[in-house]
C-alpha cells in the first residue's frame, strides 16, 4: 500500500505543478500586459495581500492538519468543533483586513511610493475574504490525509485566475496601467469564490469521524504560534514593499525604482517560487502524516519518512539551481520576451543571485512542518526573527548604494534563508538525531559537476535557443537522474512503502 506522506505529496506536486504551470500562463503573461511598471505596481500590492491571508489563513490550515490528525491518533476530541473554530477566525480576521484596506488603501499606496497602486488595494479585498475561507477546509480534508480536495482547489483557482485574470487586465490597461492591476485582482477574487464553491460542497458531503470522548482540543494556542511563524517571511517582503522602492529612489526615478522593484519581486522570484513547490507539498503531506506517527510513538517510521524526503528533496532542487545559474538570460528572453533587454540583463543577474536559495527555502519549510509536528511550533519562531533582522539590515544598507542597488534584496534574501533553514536543519538533527545520507550528497554532487560542464558547453556551442532546452532536458536525465536510479542512491521503490499508515 502505498505511503500516505509520498502519496499526498505526489497529489500535492501534481497540483503545485499544474498551478505553477497555469502561474506561468498567468504572470508572464500578465508581465507584458502590464509592462515592468505595472507589474511593479502589483507587486507593491501582493506582499501585503499575502501578508493579510497569512494571518487570517495559513495558521488555520496547518493547525487544523494538525490537530485533527492527532484527535485521529489519539481518537479523542470534537473534531468539528475544532473545525469551527478555524472558519470563525479565518472569517473574521479576512473581514478586519478588508476594512482596513478599503479605507487606508491611500495612505498606503503612499507610504509605499507610488499612489497608483490604491484602486488594486480595493478590489483585492475580495479575493482576501474568500481565499481566507479557503483555507480551514483544506486544513480539515489534509488532518485525514486527504489531499485531492486542496489539489483540487488550487487548480480550479490557477485555472481561473488565469482566465479571467488576463482577460481582465487587457481590457482594463488599454485605459490606464492603474485599472490594469485593478482588473488582475478582480480575476484573481472571481477565481477564490469558485473554488471555494468546490470545496464547501466537498465538506458537506463528507462525513467527519466522531469519537465518544468530548475532550476539548486547544486551538488559540497553537494557531498562534504557527501563525507567526508563518507570518515572519511576509512580514519581511511587505517591508521590502515599503522599503525597497523608496531606497532605489535615493539614487534612481520613481519610474525606474518601481522597474526594478518589479524585476525582483514579479519576474524573478516567479521563476524560484516554482520549484519550491515541491518542498510546499512535501511540508502539506508531511505534517499531518507526521504528526500521526509521533503521536502512536513510531519514531523510527517517522525518521526514516523524513530522511527519505531530505534526500528527494536534494536530488530534485540542485538540477533547477544550476538551470537558473547557467542559462539565466536565455530563461529571461524566453519567457519575457516583452521585456526591454537591458532590464532583462538585470534580471538575469537576479536569477543567478536568487537561484541557491531554492534549496534553502526548501529545507526551511520541511523543517518548519517537522517542528510543528513534534509540537515545537515556537521555534521557528526565534530562527525567523534572528534571520530575519540580519536580512532587513542588509537590505537597508545593500540597496542604498548605487552600485549594488536592486541586487541588494537579491543578497539579503539568499542570506536570509540560509541562515534559517541552517539553523533549523541543525535544530531537527538534535531533536530527532538523524544523519543526511552522505552517499546521496557525494554521488549526486558529483554527476551534478559534470551536468555543470555539459551545461556550459551546450550554452556556448548551441545557439538556437529551442535546441538547447531539448538538449537541456536530454542531459539532464542521461548524465543525471539515469545514473542516480542506477546507483540506487534514487530508489523510486520507496514511493510504494510495505508499512501503511494505520487509519
Amino acid at each position: 500500500m502505498k505511503n500516505q506522506i509520498f502519496k499526498g505529496a505526489f497529489v500535492l506536486i501534481v497540483a503545485g505543478v499544474i498551478g505553477k504551470i497555469l502561474g506561468a500562463f498567468y504572470r508572464i503573461p500578465l508581465s507584458n500586459i502590464l509592462g515592468a511598471e505595472g507589474i511593479g505596481l502589483y507587486q507593491m500590492i501582493f506582499p501585503l495581500f499575502s501578508l493579510a491571508l497569512i494571518i487570517s489563513s495559513s495558521g488555520v490550515n496547518a493547525t487544523l492538519s494538525h490537530l485533527i490528525a492527532k484527535a485521529r491518533a489519539e481518537k479523542t476530541g470534537n473534531i468539528r468543533n475544532i473545525f469551527l473554530k478555524g472558519l470563525i477566525y479565518s472569517l473574521s480576521l479576512s473581514l478586519i483586513f478588508s476594512l482596513f484596506f478599503f479605507f487606508f488603501s491611500d495612505k498606503i499606496s503612499e507610504l509605499q511610493g507610488n499612489a497608483l497602486a490604491s484602486s488594486g488595494y480595493k478590489i483585492m479585498i475580495f479575493a482576501l475574504i474568500f481565499a481566507s475561507l479557503i483555507a480551514p477546509f483544506r486544513g480539515y480534508f489534509q488532518g485525514y490525509e486527504n489531499m485531492m480536495p486542496t489539489a483540487i482547489s488550487q487548480t480550479l483557482e490557477q485555472l481561473f485566475k488565469v482566465a479571467l485574470g488576463l482577460a481582465f487586465a487587457y481590457f482594463f490597461v488599454r485605459q490606464s496601467v492603474e485599472l490594469g492591476v485593478v482588473g488582475a485582482f478582480l480575476g484573481i477574487s472571481i477565481a477564490e469564490v469558485i473554488a471555494f464553491i468546490y470545496i464547501l460542497i466537498k465538506y458537506l458531503l463528507f462525513k467527519t469521524k466522531k469519537f465518544n470522548n468530548k475532550e476539548k482540543i486547544p486551538f488559540a494556542g497553537m494557531n498562534f504560534s504557527v501563525t507567526t511563524s508563518f507570518l515572519i517571511i511576509p512580514l519581511v517582503m511587505a517591508f521590502d514593499s515599503f522599503a525597497v522602492i523608496n531606497l532605489l529612489n535615493l539614487n534612481f526615478t520613481e519610474h525606474f525604482s518601481t522597474v526594478m522593484y518589479g524585476l525582483q519581486s514579479g519576474l524573478v522570484n516567479s521563476l524560484i517560487n516554482f520549484p519550491v513547490i515541491i518542498s510546499v507539498s512535501v511540508s502539506l503531506a508531511l505534517l499531518p502524516s507526521l504528526t500521526y506517527l509521533i503521536t502512536d510513538n513510531r519514531l523510527k517510521d517517522a525518521r526514516e519518512k523524513l530522511l527519505d524526503i531530505f534526500k528527494m528533496l536534494w536530488i530534485i532542487i540542485l538540477p533547477c539551481i544550476l538551470v537558473f545559474i547557467v542559462f539565466a538570460p536565455l530563461v529571461m528572453k524566453i519567457l519575457y520576451s516583452e521585456i526591454d533587454d537591458s532590464l532583462l540583463q538585470i534580471a538575469s543577474t537576479l536569477l543567478r543571485i536568487s537561484a541557491p536559495q531554492i534549496l534553502f527555502i526548501s529545507i526551511l519549510q520541511i523543517s518548519i512542518a517537522v517542528f510543528q509536528s513534534l509540537g515545537k511550533e515556537k521555534i521557528p519562531i526565534y530562527i525567523l526573527l534572528i534571520s530575519a533582522t540580519i536580512k532587513i539590515i542588509l537590505t537597508v544598507v545593500l540597496v542604498r548604494m548605487p552600485n549594488v542597488h536592486i541586487y541588494g534584496v537579491a543578497l539579503a534574501n539568499l542570506i536570509f534563508y540560509a541562515v534559517a533553514s541552517g539553523i533549523s536543519l541543525y535544530g531537527i538533527k538534535k531533536i530527532i538525531k538523524f544523519n543526511l545520507d552522505f552517499k546521496c550528497f557525494a554521488v549526486s554532487t558529483s554527476l551534478l559537476i559534470i551536468l555543470t560542464v555539459v551545461f556550459y558547453l551546450i550554452n556556448v556551442f548551441i545557439q538556437n535557443n529551442w535546441t538547447k532546452l531539448s538538449l537541456i532536458a536530454i542531459s539532464g536525465l542521461a548524465i543525471y537522474l539515469l545514473p542516480l536510479i542506477l546507483f540506487k542512491v534514487l530508489d523510486i521503490s520507496k514511493l510504494n512503502y510495505k508499512k501503511e499508515l494505520k487509519k
